[in-house]
C-alpha cells in the first residue's frame, strides 16, 4: 500500500562529515531529519539527526567544524518495505521516523510520524475499521478534512459533540458546521489555531485547528480536535480547586513551626515552605530551586547526609545538624513512593532545636545534680537505717580498727577469713562486709558447715540433679553456690568441713565452677566467699586435718575478731542494745542500773557476745522489777573455781608496807567477789573513786608481773 503514497527523500551523511554538511542539507531542502551511514556496514543507515538537536549550537563558530560522530544522533530506526500492508503501518504507528526500503533492500526514502498518521486516517481500504476504532478510542472529537473542507474521517465523539449523524456529517463541509474563517486561515496560511470557542444552537465546543502537510510542506488538509465546553469547564473547575488547594497548603506550611523542603528522587529542591529558620541558610533559598542539595555540602550551605540516607535506606531518617553560625537543626527526612513502590519525592522537615539542645543540656546537668543529691540522701538514709538496724555495736578502739579494715576491703570481691572465739559475732561482721560491698543487692547465703551432716554437705553446697540419689527431690536442687550466684556465700565453721569436701571447695575457689551431684555439666558461679572459724586452722594444717592449699585460698584477707573480754568498753553498749531489743520483743520496760552495767563490764564473758545476749534476754524475761541491780545478775554468771593462797607474815616488816599489802589483798578479793567498784567500795566502807584508783594500781602491778599482797 505504501507504493500508492509519497515517500520523503532521505538525505545522508557519514560519520566523517562535518556539522556544517548536516546543516547545509537541512537548510537547502527544508529537512527536519538527516540520516547517517556507516562505511563499516556497507553504507547502511545507522542513525539520524534532528534539526532541533543542532539548533542550540548554531551560534558557536567552532561547532560547524565538528565531525558528525561528535553531534547528538539517534540510533532507534525502524526499516519498512514499500509494499507493506496497512496493518504494517499500525505496527510502526508512533515511531518518529521509518526508513523505506525496496525489495532489494535499497534505500528509497523515509516517512515521519505525521505521514504515517495521515495515511492511516485517509486510507479507504478494507481496514478502515481499524482507523475508526482508533479514533473512537480517543475521548475527544476528531475530524479530518481535505483542503476544500470535505470531511474524510471523524470519530464517534465528534458526532456526539456536534449532534449530527454520520451521513449528515459526510454531506456537509467543515465551514458549514464549524467556523469557515478559521478553517480558511489554517489551510491558506498553514497556521494552527488553538482554543477556539464555538457556540451555536447545536454545540458548545473548544476547537483546535491544525494543518496537514504533504512531503513538500504544502497544506493538503486540516485536523480539528474538539472538546466539550462542559468538560473544559470541569477541567477548569478542577484546576481552580487544585489552585485553591495549593493556596491552602502553602498557608498550612507557612503556619507550621517546621521548615519544609520538597525534593525529587535525586535530591533536587522543587519547593519549600515560607517559614525560614533564621541564620541557618547562608544564601537565598530561591537560588536553590532546581539544584541538587547533595552538591551543596562542600560549600557548607547544607548538610546532605539526610538526603543520602533517605535515598539509600528508603525510610524515615532523623539527624541533627549544626550550622557554621551555631544553629542546631533537627532534620527529619520522609520518602514518598509512587504506586509501584518507586521513590518519587523526599520531604524534609527542618526544626530549630538550638534552644531545645541548650535546655536539654541544662536539664541533663540538673538531672546529674539531682541524681547526685538523691544518692547522697539515699546514702544518708541508708546510714541512718543501718545505724538503727545494725547489729554491730561498739565503742572500743579494737573494733574501730577492725571496722576501718573492713571498710577498706569491702569494695573488693576477694575471699575473707574471719577468725575469733565462739560467740564473738563473726556472722555479724560477715554481713557488715556484705552490706558495705558491691554485692549488697545480691543474695547473702549462710551455710553452717558444722550443722549439716557430712553425707549431705556436698549436695547442699553444690546441688544435685533429679534422681541423683535415693530420697532426692524429684526436680533436683540448685545448691548454696548457685543460690548465692553474683552474691556472697558465708561458710561458717569452715574448720568442720571434712577433707574430701575440702578438695572440691578448693576447686570451686580456683576454677569458679561446680558440678552438681549426679550431673555431668559444669556450671559457672560468681560468688564471693566469706569463711569463718573459731579453730586454729594453722594448727589443723600442721596436724593434717585441714588442707594447706585450701587454707591459703581462704586466708586471702584475714580478719581477727577480738573476744569481748579484751574490749570491756563495748559491753555496756551491747548490753543496752540487747536490752532495748528484748524490751520491744517482750513488751517490757526493764532498765539496767549502773552497778549492773559495772558488773557486766567486769565479767570475762567466756561465751562472748552470744553469752551476753542470752544473759540480757534471761534478765528481761525473768525480772520481777523494772530496774535490774547487780545482785540480780550475779547468780546468772559463771563462778569459776578460785584458789586463794593463804597469806601470812613470816617476818617482821614495816607497818606501812604491811598495811599496803593487806589493802591490796582486800581490794582484790572484793573485786573478784563483787565484780564492780561500787559494790566493792560499799563492802569495804570507802568511796568508789578510792577503790577505782587503787584497783587500777593493782592491775598495773599484775601486768608488770609484780606480786600483790603479802609475799609468801
Amino acid at each position: 500500500m505504501a507504493s500508492k503514497w509519497f515517500v520523503r527523500n532521505a538525505h545522508t551523511v557519514s560519520f566523517e562529515s562535518s556539522a556544517n554538511d548536516v546543516w547545509d542539507i537541512m537548510s537547502r531542502f527544508n529537512e527536519r531529519y538527516v540520516f547517517v551511514t556507516d562505511s563499516e556496514e556497507m553504507g547502511k543507515i545507522v542513525a539520524y539527526i534532528r534539526d532541533t538537536d543542532i539548533m542550540p549550537s548554531l551560534n558557536d563558530p567552532a561547532w560547524k567544524n565538528h565531525a558528525v560522530r561528535q553531534l547528538p544522533y539517534h540510533t532507534n530506526i525502524t526499516f519498512f518495505q514499500r509494499e507493506a500492508d496497512v496493518l504494517d503501518f499500525f505496527k510502526v504507528f508512533g515511531e518518529e521516523v521509518v526508513v523505506i526500503l525496496n525489495r532489494e533492500g535499497q534505500l528509497e526514502g523515509y516517512l515521519n510520524r505525521e505521514d504515517i498518521l495521515y495515511y492511516l486516517l485517509t486510507n479507504q481500504s478494507a481496514h478502515t475499521d481499524w482507523i475508526r476504532s482508533l479514533l473512537n478510542s480517543i475521548p475527544m472529537g476528531i475530524i479530518i478534512a481535505d483542503i476544500h473542507g470535505r470531511i474524510e474521517n471523524f470519530s464517534s465523539e465528534a458526532l456526539r459533540m456536534m449532534r449530527v449523524t454520520a451521513d449528515e456529517l459526510r454531506s456537509q463541509r467543515v465551514g458549514e458546521l464549524l467556523d469557515q474563517n478559521v478553517f480558511l486561515k489554517v489551510v491558506e496560511n498553514g497556521e494552527a489555531v488553538l482554543n477556539h470557542i464555538i457556540v451555536n444552537d447545536r454545540m458548545g465546543v473548544l476547537a483546535d485547528f491544525g494543518p496537514i502537510r504533504n512531503r513538500h510542506g504544502n497544506v493538503t488538509g486540516a485536523i480539528i480536535v474538539l472538546q466539550d465546553l462542559p468538560f473544559i469547564e470541569k477541567m477548569a473547575m478542577e484546576m481552580e480547586y487544585v489552585k485553591n488547594l495549593n493556596t491552602d497548603l502553602q498557608g498550612i506550611l507557612s503556619s507550621i513551626y517546621d521548615e519544609i523542603l520538597v525534593l525529587d528522587a535525586k535530591g533536587v529542591l522543587l519547593r519549600y515552605s515560607g517559614n525560614l529558620i533564621k541564620d541557618f541558610w547562608e544564601i537565598n533559598k530561591e537560588q536553590l530551586i532546581g539544584l541538587n542539595l547533595m552538591e551543596l555540602e562542600h560549600e557548607g550551605t547544607f548538610f546532605s547526609a539526610i538526603v543520602k540516607m533517605v535515598i539509600e535506606r528508603k525510610r524515615k531518617v532523623s539527624v541533627t545538624q549544626e550550622s557554621r553560625s551555631g544553629k542546631n537543626v533537627l532534620a527529619v527526612g520522609n520518602p514518598i513512593f509512587d504506586e509501584k513502590g518507586k521513590l518519587e519525592r523526599i520531604v524534609i522537615a527542618l526544626r530549630d532545636v538550638t534552644e531545645t539542645v541548650m535546655l536539654k543540656e541544662e536539664l541533663l546537668q540538673a538531672k546529674k545534680m539531682s541524681e547526685k543529691y538523691k544518692k547522697e540522701l539515699e546514702h544518708l538514709r541508708d546510714q541512718k537505717q543501718y545505724a538503727k538496724n545494725r547489729q554491730l555495736i561498739y565503742a572500743s578502739e579494737q573494733i574501730e580498727q577492725v571496722m576501718k579494715y573492713i571498710q577498706k576491703i569491702a569494695n573488693t570481691s576477694s575471699t575473707v577469713l574471719l577468725t575469733g572465739e565462739s560467740g564473738v559475732g563473726k556472722e555479724v561482721f560477715a554481713r557488715t562486709i556484705y552490706e558495705l560491698g558491691p554485692r549488697c543487692s545480691k543474695p547473702f547465703v549462710k551455710v553452717n558447715c558444722g550443722a549439716i551432716p557430712e553425707t549431705l554437705l556436698e549436695s547442699e553446697l553444690f546441688g544435685y540433679e533429679k534422681g541423683a540419689f535415693t530420697g532426692a527431690n524429684a526436680s533436683g536442687k540448685p545448691g548454696y553456690f548457685r543460690m548465692a550466684h553474683k552474691g556472697v556465700l558465708f561458710l561458717d565453721e569452715v574448720g568442720e568441713m571434712p577433707l574430701n569436701l575440702q578438695v572440691k571447695l578448693l576447686r570451686v575457689l580456683q576454677e569458679r565452677e561446680i558440678i552438681p551431684v549426679g550431673g555431668s555439666e559444669v556450671v559457672e558461679v560468681d560468688v564471693q566467699i566469706i569463711a569463718a572459724t573459731n579453730k586454729n586452722l594453722e594448727k589443723m594444717v600442721e596436724e593434717g586435718t585441714f588442707r594447706e592449699d585450701l587454707y591459703y585460698r581462704l586466708n586471702v584477707i584475714p580478719v581477727v575478731i577480738p573476744p569481748l573480754r579484751d574490749r570491756p568498753e563495748d559491753i555496756p553498749l551491747i548490753s543496752l542494745h540487747f536490752l532495748q531489743l528484748f524490751n520491744e520483743k517482750y513488751d517490757r520496760t526493764t532498765q539496767l542500773s549502773q552497778d549492773a552495767l559495772d558488773l557486766l563490764e567486769s565479767y570475762p564473758w567466756p561465751g562472748n557476745v552470744r553469752e551476753l545476749q542470752n544473759i540480757v534476754e534471761r534478765l528481761v524475761v525473768t525480772a520481777d522489777e523494772d530496774l535490774i541491780e547487780a545482785h540480780h545478775i550475779t547468780p546468772l554468771l559463771k563462778k569459776g573455781k578460785k584458789q586463794y593462797v593463804k597469806q601470812r607474815m613470816n617476818k617482821i616488816m614495816p607497818l606501812k608496807e604491811a598495811t599496803r599489802a593487806m589493802e591490796e589483798q582486800l581490794i582484790k578479793l572484793a573485786m573478784d567477789e563483787f565484780k564492780t567498784t561500787s559494790l566493792a567500795a560499799k563492802m569495804l566502807g570507802v568511796s568508789q573513786s578510792t577503790i577505782s584508783r587503787k584497783y587500777q594500781e593493782i592491775q598495773e602491778k599484775i601486768r608488770r608481773g609484780e606480786q600483790i599482797g603479802f609475799k609468801v
